[in-house]
C-alpha cells in the first residue's frame, strides 16, 4: 500500500464505530510503522477518558491522601508535587530504584491477584447487548 491508497482509505472508505482504526494507524505512523500490541494498548489507554477518570478518582482516594498525610507530597488543586528539596541525579536514581523494588516485592508477594478486579472479563451484560441498549 502506498501513501495515496492509505490516504484514500482514511478519507473515503474507513467507516468508524469508534476512534480505534484511525488511532491505531496514527500510533503506528508515530512508532515508525510497527509496534507491539502492548505499546498500542498503552497508547489507546491515554485516549480512554473512562480509565483516566477512574484513575483520577483512585489517586485522590488513596495514594495522594495517604502520602499527603505523611508529608511526602503536597497538593494544590490538581497539581501534586513531592515535598522534598532538589535531588541530585544519583539521589533520584536511588529513590526510583527503591520504588521499583517495592512495586516488584508487592507483585511477587500477591501475584496477579492484585489486578483481579480489573482482569475479570465476565461482564454480566455482553457488549453487543450494551451497544443495542
Amino acid at each position: 500500500m502506498d501513501f495515496e491508497i492509505l490516504k484514500e482509505f482514511l478519507l473515503s472508505k474507513m467507516k468508524l464505530s469508534h476512534i480505534y482504526q484511525p488511532l491505531l494507524i496514527k500510533t503506528l505512523i508515530e512508532a515508525g510503522g510497527s509496534a507491539t500490541i502492548r505499546q498500542l494498548a498503552i497508547t489507546f489507554l491515554t485516549y480512554d477518558e473512562s480509565q483516566i477518570l477512574y484513575y483520577e478518582k483512585r489517586l485522590k482516594e488513596m495514594p495522594i491522601k495517604v502520602l499527603k498525610s505523611h508529608g511526602v507530597i503536597n497538593k494544590d488543586g490538581e497539581l501534586v508535587s513531592l515535598n522534598i528539596k532538589k535531588l541530585t541525579l544519583e539521589q533520584k536514581a536511588v529513590i526510583k530504584k527503591i520504588c521499583e523494588e517495592k512495586i516488584q516485592e508487592y507483585i511477587a508477594s500477591r501475584g496477579l491477584s492484585i489486578w483481579d478486579y480489573r482482569l475479570l472479563d465476565d461482564s454480566p451484560v455482553p457488549d453487543s447487548l450494551r451497544y443495542r441498549v
